[in-house]
């Protein structure tokens, strides 16, 4: 559960250091990897699941939210865009916090509810091995 507040954190810092270059998909991959090794560990697919919504919501929330605190049309981001075109700071902040938390829990229950799973299909099968040894 620490992972689903220290890597959005985490992010934000790279991102406002601007190393971002591919951070979002890097954050991605991340929490499922972490969803799985919950899964491993016996943490639940719910804290699988809460690390990788977190991580997704921030993809959708935190890079729109630094382009309206800076005010730019021209930011260095690119956020996802259910409709595909850009609006200004404000209207990409409004879009993304309406899209984003759906986004997330879909993200959450799908990405991180089968990298869970995984996470337990890989122990069991591990330690069938071991018994079978």
């Amino acid at each position: 559960m620490i992972a689903a507040v220290a890597l959005p954190l985490f992010a934000s810092v790279l991102f406002l250091l601007e190393y971002d270059q591919g951070l979002g998909g890097l954050l991605v991959f991340v929490s499922v990897l972490l969803a799985c090794y919950a899964g491993w560990s016996r943490a639940g697919a719910v804290s699988g699941g809460v690390v990788v919504f977190g991580s997704i919501l921030w993809l959708f929330v935190f890079p729109p939210a630094i382009g309206y605190l800076r005010g730019s049309m021209v930011t260095r981001y690119t956020p996802p865009r259910a409709l595909g075109y850009k609006l200004d700071p404000r209207g990409e902040l409004v879009e993304e916090l309406t899209n984003g938390p759906v986004a997330a829990l879909i993200g959450a229950v799908l990405f991180g509810g089968l990298a869970s799973l995984m996470g337990v299909a890989v122990r069991d099968a591990i330690q069938q091995w071991r018994a079978d040894t």
